[in-house]
């Protein structure tokens, strides 16, 4: 009997469910939020992405529950691939902020760096654990 507990280093795919559901929602109920301004094309492709990005939240959902494998593995590189970007993104915010002498550490771009760093730390360690099963 599979459970969630039971695979540990599944961990980092219930976090990118965790994290990533509610982002893509919002991206595809309220793309200006993203954007700022109203422009159709822009919205159109920002709900495009917000279907993407459900697509990997359905994809973390069938290994969540699965004992650790070489397709686990590599899902889970290419997940922890994804959230590299976003951590990128929050660090260049941050230098932002700190050149600009706003707060850093009580910031929606210091919660991001560490919501992608979390999350892709865990999905970097389910690789590991899957290469070393049998």
């Amino acid at each position: 009997m599979s459970t969630i507990l039971h695979y540990t280093s599944n961990l980092g795919f219930l976090l990118h469910i965790i994290f990533e559901l509610p982002a893509c929602i919002q991206f595809f109920m309220l793309p200006s939020r993203q954007l700022g301004i109203y422009t159709p094309h822009a919205h159109a492709l920002m709900r495009q992405y917000a279907v993407l990005l459900f697509s990997s939240v359905l994809i973390a959902g069938i290994f969540v529950t699965r004992p650790p494998s070489e397709v686990s593995a590599q899902c889970a590189g290419a997940l922890a691939t994804y959230h590299v970007a976003p951590a990128l993104r929050s660090i260049a915010r941050l230098q932002r902020q700190i050149q600009s002498k706003q707060a850093v550490l009580i910031s929606e771009a210091m919660l991001f760096l560490v919501v992608h760093s979390v999350c892709g730390v865990f999905l970097f360690d389910h690789i590991w654990t899957a290469i070393q099963v049998p």
